[in-house]
């Protein structure tokens, strides 16, 4: 019997959507025994055309030469079933990730610096007011710092995040360093390349995670589920996120 040829085509959103989507096609055609045929990432918002490519290398998924002559069975967006899955480790298993690991460090990547911890803090396109369900308050954080300085005295904490350091002047804590609007791929690689990841409320450092293969704290959302082996940073945590 013939197998199915799946793609992920479609979305314009930001690159760690994007790049989960992918995810999401690939674990989906996994678990069905279909062809996976990669379509490049073809628009994000007003990125040129040049970022574009440097990002589709990033990632490091290949395209077949002859692509434009394969019939496509199933076009979607993304998995939705792989994507919003309650036990998403059914789909994005020990083979699938290897291979997305593959995949990723078959192209160069930026010279990253030891990270210990790495903290994503969701700012930029999220707000107390905008996306609010995606925002956490500062001082939520501050509960996280506070809870790593405890059990990891010794490691350095990096915030990655988008603003001023003036945006974060309430959190608190010892060994903190920050990185501040860095590009998607040295942000991106930090949080791959970091003992310790602490996710935010985002594809991006979701993504990271599933290429991260040390320790992860995974942020609670109502719209992705974490692996089996990641940990909920509010089992740690006694300030419940306002």
């Amino acid at each position: 019997m013939t197998k199915k040829n799946y793609t992920i085509k479609g979305k314009t959103d930001g690159f760690g959507a994007q790049y989960h989507s992918i995810m999401s096609g690939i674990a989906y055609s996994k678990f069905k025994n279909y062809n996976y045929i990669h379509t490049p990432i073809a628009k994000i918002g007003n990125m040129t055309s040049e970022k574009l490519e440097s990002l589709n290398n990033f990632i490091g998924i290949p395209s077949l030469p002859n692509q434009n002559n394969i019939e496509i069975d199933i076009t979607v967006p993304f998995s939705g079933e792989a994507i919003f899955s309650n036990k998403p480790s059914e789909y994005f298993t020990n083979d699938v990730i290897e291979i997305l690991r593959k995949y990723y460090y078959s192209t160069s990547k930026p010279v990253i610096e030891n990270i210990d911890i790495a903290i994503h803090i969701r700012r930029g396109d999220v707000t107390n007011g905008v996306l609010k369900d995606r925002y956490t308050p500062n001082s939520y954080y501050n509960e996280i710092i506070k809870f790593l300085n405890r059990k990891y005295p010794n490691y350095n904490i990096t915030i990655l995040s988008e603003g001023n350091v003036n945006d974060f002047n309430e959190l608190n804590g010892k060994n903190i360093s920050f990185k501040l609007n860095t590009s998607i791929a040295e942000t991106f690689h930090s949080f791959v390349s970091a003992k310790i990841l602490i996710t935010a409320k985002s594809s991006f450092s979701y993504c990271a995670a599933i290429l991260n293969s040390n320790e992860i704290y995974y942020m609670d959302w109502s719209t992705f589920s974490p692996l089996k082996n990641w940990k909920n940073i509010s089992d740690f945590i006694t300030l419940k996120k306002e």
